[in-house]
Formats: C-alpha cells, sequence, structure tokens
C-alpha cells in the first residue's frame, strides 16, 4: 500500500525529469570523454563480466567495513589497545573507498535507466 502511494508520488514529479537528464549526460559524458577507456570502464561498472550489476556487490564492502570498524571500536574500549584505532580506522577508509566505487556503479546503471525508475533514482 505505501509503496503505491511512493510510487504515485514520484510518477508525478515531472519536475525531476530536467534534473534526471542533465545528470544522465554528466554520467555519458564522463564515460564518454574517456573515449575506448571509457566503453571498457562503462561495460566493468555495469558488471557486464560479471553477468549480474555490479552495483549490489559493491554495497557490501561499505556495509560490511564499516561494521567490522565499530567492532573494532568496541574492542578498543574493553582493551584500550591502539591497534584496534588503527584498525578501525584503516577499515573506514576500505568503506569510503567502497562507498565510491558502488555509487560510481550505481550511477552507472542508472544512466541507462528511464521513466519511473530514472526518477526514482534523482528522488
Amino acid at each position: 500500500m505505501l509503496n503505491h502511494v511512493v510510487n504515485r508520488f514520484i510518477d508525478r514529479q515531472r519536475w525531476l525529469d530536467p534534473v534526471a537528464d542533465f545528470l544522465q549526460k554528466v554520467v555519458a559524458g564522463s564515460y564518454k570523454l574517456l573515449g575506448k577507456p571509457g566503453h571498457s570502464l562503462k561495460t566493468f561498472m555495469h558488471g557486464t563480466w560479471l553477468g549480474h550489476p555490479l552495483h549490489p556487490v559493491l554495497t557490501d564492502i561499505p556495509i560490511g567495513a564499516w561494521t567490522i570498524a565499530i567492532l573494532f571500536d568496541l574492542s578498543y574500549l574493553i582493551e584500550r589497545s591502539h591497534g584496534w584505532v588503527s584498525a578501525a580506522d584503516v577499515t573506514i577508509f576500505i568503506g569510503l573507498l567502497g562507498a565510491i566505487a558502488s555509487a560510481v556503479a550505481g550511477y552507472t546503471d542508472w544512466s541507462d535507466t528511464i521513466d519511473r525508475e530514472r526518477r526514482v533514482g534523482v528522488a
């Protein structure tokens, strides 16, 4: 029920279309600017080589890394060893890299969407 209400609401938000047009041009233009390597990168970020979209796979990296960072922080509270702090810092950094890669893959997938899916991606 709520899902249908949200979908209808987003469907009526036609002002999102020009925003989506602009963002899709930015994403497509970024890959086009790189020429042949850009096409290869776009294919890679779509997950064509994997046989599955890459974005959902990459989202696990920041979630897992940041969860481990919390465990390292809790371990520091128990042991007070600065090794836990360093370990947490590394996992936070890994999570940030994974989040960036996930965002790039997500925008790459989204750039080929139309209509409702495109508006949902902007909303």
